[in-house]
């Protein structure tokens, strides 16, 4: 009886799973949904634009310089969305605490409309999991109640994204025209396009008053925040209370500091030696040079008195560095990669070896 009932239920999954496969292999986005969204995933900054904007002569006239963006997307579980669904917070001018967005997105194939459906979820109350992305416990049990589409308020509005692979990145567009929401005068439609790569995502975000077309807010069309992928470190260090000490002596007294977060675009922490109350930048940045030909990426990292106009600058030519550190006479400082495992073999480090 049992023998007949387990082989009853194996006959009912596979009647139950064999129209899903069918589907699945049917549909020719499956795969660019995978790839898609492990590409999604991590954190982007703008701080490579944002600098060369700053340079000399670097900006066209006419042209009004971007903002700053971090941007930060984590994967969460929310069964009602379906299997790929993100959090997303960003914030503005290196200031985590100047957070400006905060949303749910969800991402699924769609073969009619030739490609990936983003639909974008706005929160309830943002506040309750600001920080989500640093303090995942803050996410656990969200639920469509949590959430609310502008299409609830608005049925003949659509903000959904539609992305299609073209080569070896993916362009996310809105129908033109049918994200719209306001009143009066101030009906306005939105512009979400995204180019996604796989270490870089660049966004044009901006609407567009329904009268007359004019911008209402954001960079036009072809002026994206250009950001990058952030690789995530986590920093420890130590300032000794002999200026001139480099090492641990023994007999000079030690300060330490841990767990300081610091991603390699234009990360920052500052931290205060506490003998004399003077404060430390430490920097990391990954510079991609257009002027040079030979060797034009490196990995930036400096440590900088507060106020001082130099800074102490190391430079390593492997982006991928995975840890990193310097050793100044009165301080040192160290990151690691965050997921760097220490002591690792030989070929996980060095697979051609």
């Amino acid at each position: 009886m049992a023998l007949k009932s387990t082989l009853g239920a194996l006959v009912l999954a596979g009647t139950l799973l064999a129209p899903t496969q069918a589907h699945a292999a049917a549909d020719p986005y499956v795969r660019d949904l995978l790839i898609l969204t492990e590409w999604f995933e991590g954190q982007f900054d703008n701080e490579e634009q944002v600098w060369f904007e700053a340079y000399p002569d670097m900006l066209e006239e006419g042209k009004k310089a971007h903002d700053r963006v971090h941007a930060m997307h984590r994967r969460i579980s929310m069964p009602e969305l379906g299997e790929h669904v993100f959090y997303v917070e960003e914030y503005k001018d290196n200031n985590p605490e100047d957070v400006f967005r905060q949303r749910v997105v969800s991402f699924g194939t769609d073969p009619k409309a030739g490609g990936i459906r983003m639909r974008i979820a706005f929160l309830r109350d943002a506040k309750s999991v600001l920080g989500g992305y640093h303090e995942p416990s803050k996410l656990e049990g969200l639920t469509l109640d949590d959430l609310f589409f502008i299409e609830q308020s608005d049925p003949n509005s659509n903000c959904d994204v539609i992305f299609r692979r073209h080569g070896t990145q993916f362009e996310g567009k809105m129908t033109e025209k049918a994200c719209v929401f306001g009143e009066g005068e101030r009906r306005r439609y939105s512009i979400h396009n995204v180019t996604l790569s796989e270490d870089q995502y660049w966004r044009a975000d901006l609407t567009r008053l329904v009268s007359d077309d004019t911008i209402s807010a954001g960079h036009p069309e072809n002026e994206p925040h250009e950001m990058r992928r952030a690789l995530p470190f986590i920093c420890n260090g130590r300032f000794f209370s002999n200026p001139s000490s480099t090492f641990d002596d023994g007999q000079t007294k030690i300060q330490r500091f841990s767990d300081k977060r610091l991603h390699s675009q234009g990360g920052t922490f500052t931290v205060e030696r506490e003998a004399d109350g003077q404060m430390f930048e430490v920097l990391m940045r990954t510079k991609q040079y257009p002027f040079y030909a030979e060797r034009p990426d490196f990995l930036y990292f400096s440590v900088r008195k507060e106020g001082a106009q130099r800074s102490e600058v190391f430079t390593v030519n492997d982006i991928n560095s995975r840890h990193m550190g310097a050793t100044l006479p009165g301080m040192s400082a160290y990151c690691h990669r965050v997921g760097y495992e220490f002591n690792e073999a030989l070929e996980v480090l060095d697979p051609a070896g």
